[in-house]
C-alpha cells in the first residue's frame, strides 16, 4: 500500500554542515510532535521528515526557532512541484526496493546465518556451541 499523498506533511530540513543521523534527527522532531518517516543519507545537508499530518508539520514550522538556533538547521514546507516531485521519488524508491530480489536460505543454512548475529555462539564442526555463562 505504502504512503498516501497528503498535502503538507512533508518539511525539508537544511543545514550548512553534515547532518546527524536518522535516529538523532527523529527523536530531536519528535519532542514537538510524531514523525512518520525521516528521508536522509549519512553525511547529507538536507532531508525531507514526513508527518502524519499537515498540522503536525505546522508544529514544527512555528516552534522550530529553538531548534533551528540549536542545530543551524533551516525549514521548509514543501508544496506544488517539488512535494510532488517527492512523493514521486518516495513510489519509486519504494517500488525499487519491492522488486529487489531476496536471498532465500533455508535449513541449516538459515539457523548458520542467523547465529552470527548472537556474538556468544560459535560453531565447531558440525555442533553449535553457546559461550555465554550467567
Amino acid at each position: 500500500m505504502g504512503p498516501r499523498f497528503v498535502s503538507g506533511v512533508i518539511v525539508k530540513i537544511i543545514s550548512t554542515e553534515p547532518l546527524p543521523g536518522r535516529k538523532q534527527i527523529k527523536d530531536a522532531l519528535s519532542v514537538l510532535t510524531d514523525v512518520a518517516y525521516v528521508d536522509t543519507l549519512e553525511g547529507d545537508t538536507e532531508c525531507h521528515i514526513r508527518f502524519n499530518t499537515p498540522e503536525d508539520a505546522q508544529i514544527v514550522m512555528k516552534s522550530h526557532k529553538d531548534i533551528q538556533i540549536k542545530n543551524n538547521w533551516k525549514f521548509e514546507v514543501l508544496t506544488g512541484d517539488h512535494e510532488q516531485r517527492y512523493w514521486q521519488k518516495i513510489l519509486v524508491d519504494r517500488q525499487a526496493k519491492l522488486n529487489q530480489p531476496r536471498e532465500k536460505k533455508r535449513g541449516t543454512e538459515k539457523v548458520i546465518c542467523k547465529l552470527f548475529f548472537f556474538p556468544c555462539t560459535a560453531m565447531t564442526e558440525n555442533r553449535i556451541v553457546f559461550l555465554c555463562t550467567s
